[in-house]
């Protein structure tokens, strides 16, 4: 399955739950009610997506809407295998690597294109939080 569509920015995390520019907080949060949540009280809300299986890869993906319209969406995968990953086992170096996994599946995906006529796509690591991600900011 193709994650992401090109042509609009739709992010598809199933079959029946796809992401795009047409859908606000609302309409997401009905199709995945059980998600974990956070509004952070200033027009920001994230809905979280935790261990979604595409292929051989397990995604953890945050949706980020601002006053309801969608804004980001911040995603990373493991392979299964990796899926227990804990703060007990994180390691700086290990983290970079992950970074450059995600910037070599990108460019598998997408080639060198980053900028969309819909958003941007790119990769990043916030060495405070000790994350690295892929991330789709939309205009």
């Amino acid at each position: 399955m193709r994650m992401i569509n090109f042509q609009n920015g739709n992010f598809h995390i199933t079959d029946k739950i796809i992401v795009g520019t047409d859908k606000n907080y609302d309409d997401v949060l009905q199709l995945a009610p059980t998600n974990r949540t956070w509004d952070i009280k200033n027009g920001y809300k994230w809905i979280y997506f935790k261990d979604v299986e595409i292929d051989d890869l397990c995604f953890h993906i945050g949706i980020c809407f601002h006053n309801e319209r969608l804004f980001r969406i911040d995603f990373g995968f493991t392979n299964k295998v990796q899926k227990n990953l804990t703060w007990e086992n994180w390691q700086y170096e290990d983290e970079l690597k992950q970074k450059d996994t995600y910037e070599n599946w990108l460019t598998k995906l997408i080639g060198e294109q980053r900028n969309f006529s819909w958003g941007k796509i790119g990769t990043y690591f916030d060495p405070r939080g000790g994350t690295s991600a892929i991330s789709i900011t939309y205009q």
